[in-house]
């Protein structure tokens, strides 16, 4: 069969999607992977035939807003307060991010590309980040069976699943339906007309730790997290052990091209105040950070080794513990690999909750930043960490693997051929 991956131009969400395209493609299948075309070399480099769609996707700069709410919206898509979750602030929430986010990520020039590619390619199976809603447009215009991938918590489909919960208690109008109304709206135009699995797809393809599953009515597919990092070299001094215990500090691709500073406890984290914090803890420090993210006069700790780039799946095997912005890449390289976390959570997409969920667990903490070396300290000195992470990497290692997945796959374009 025919399998079209359609995914935002961001790098970390094409890695998320990579695994499981390898294993189509190696099970034989023909595999096409459309993206915005500063992705295209990204694609490539990955052995999978990349589409250009659309106008190149410009980084947004300034996403932390004023408003103590990502993208400066006003709205929190993984907001989780009873109190907070009125039938108004959720229609809100949906209205605001699908007019924000589902416009940035997939624009009309990027849909129209993608049916007007899809339509001559004639895929069987459409499969889409599932922040990327130009995926369920293209497929509902083509008449395709479509799964999404999730890339992180399932706060979208819980916000909609909420509303609905909401809206049919209060009796509110079906026609304020954000979801319904914008990808409504969006497919209306080739000849369609909204469906429910636009949202939740016809199946859902889940690779972060089942502790982090949101309960929805959906066909739910757990996956085991792959790392991929993208094309890499592993570098000499990474083959030899090293002597002192050594911590892994990444600022995560995501967060590197949206430009936003992590927080924790309601603060901002600087660079330079993590580095500068490290001169005394008696362990090695890998940083993978880029020059232009350490401001000028940073005194580098001599336990500090700097570098623009190592693979997380080749370092952190050798690391007892790594910091990090609670992008979901790095949460789950390091949960396969077993390894203590410490998070300076971002404000994009629910990162406090999931290291709020790591450290329940035990198997590591939500940064505090008058404190943060001290809590690496303790990660490093204390044995329940890294067991709490042993734990959890056995979990992860347990679900299936994406070629394990491909066959149900198979059989959902095999059931769509025969309802159609």
């Amino acid at each position: 069969m025919r399998v079209l991956i359609t995914t935002p131009a961001v790098n970390s969400h094409l890695n998320n999607l990579v695994p499981i395209a390898w294993a189509l493609r190696t099970a034989g299948h023909e595999v096409c992977v459309a993206s915005q075309p500063n992705l295209t070399e990204a694609i490539k480099s990955t052995g999978l035939t990349a589409v250009a769609v659309g106008d190149s996707l410009a980084p947004p700069r300034g996403t932390a807003g004023t408003s103590g709410t990502p993208f400066g919206l006003g709205y929190d898509i993984a907001e989780t307060d009873p109190e907070t979750l009125s039938l108004e602030y959720v229609r809100g929430t949906l209205t605001a991010y699908t007019q924000a986010a589902c416009e940035y990520l997939a624009d009309r020039a990027t849909l129209d590309d993608l049916v007007e590619f899809a339509r001559a390619w004639r895929p069987d199976l459409v499969l889409w980040d599932a922040h990327h809603y130009a995926g369920p447009v293209l497929a509902r215009a083509i008449d395709a069976a479509h799964a999404r991938i999730l890339p992180a918590p399932d706060h979208w489909g819980r916000m909609w699943q909420l509303y609905r919960d909401l809206a049919n208690k209060e009796a509110a109008d079906p026609a304020q339906d954000p979801m319904a109304g914008y990808l409504g709206a969006r497919l209306r135009p080739f000849g369609g007309e909204f469906a429910e699995d636009m949202v939740f797809g016809q199946a859902t393809i889940d690779p972060l730790p089942e502790w982090l599953h949101v309960p929805l009515p959906t066909d739910h597919r757990p996956m085991r997290h792959v790392p991929y990092n993208g094309p890499a070299v592993v570098p000499g001094w990474l083959r030899k052990e090293p002597k002192r215990p050594r911590v892994c500090l990444t600022l995560g691709q995501t967060r590197r091209s949206l430009g936003v500073q992590g927080t924790a406890g309601g603060e901002e984290i600087s660079v330079a105040e993590v580095l500068e914090g490290l001169a005394d803890l008696d362990a090695e420090v890998v940083a993978t950070l880029r020059t232009d993210q350490i401001p000028p006069g940073t005194r580098i700790p001599d336990n500090l080794r700097l570098f623009d780039f190592v693979p997380l799946n080749e370092l952190l095997p050798s690391c007892s513990a790594v910091v990090h912005y609670g992008g979901m890449g790095t949460v789950g390289a390091a949960v396969v690999h077993g390894v203590p976390q410490l998070g300076i959570p971002g404000n994009i997409w629910g990162e406090t909750g999931v290291m709020r969920e790591l450290q329940s667990r035990g198997a590591g903490l939500v940064g505090d930043p008058p404190t943060l070396v001290q809590q690496l300290r303790q990660l490093l000195e204390t044995p329940s960490f890294a067991e709490a992470a042993a734990r959890l990497r056995q979990e992860a290692l347990a679900k299936p693997s994406p070629r394990e997945l491909v066959p149900g796959l198979e059989e959902l374009v095999i059931r769509h051929r025969e309802a159609r």
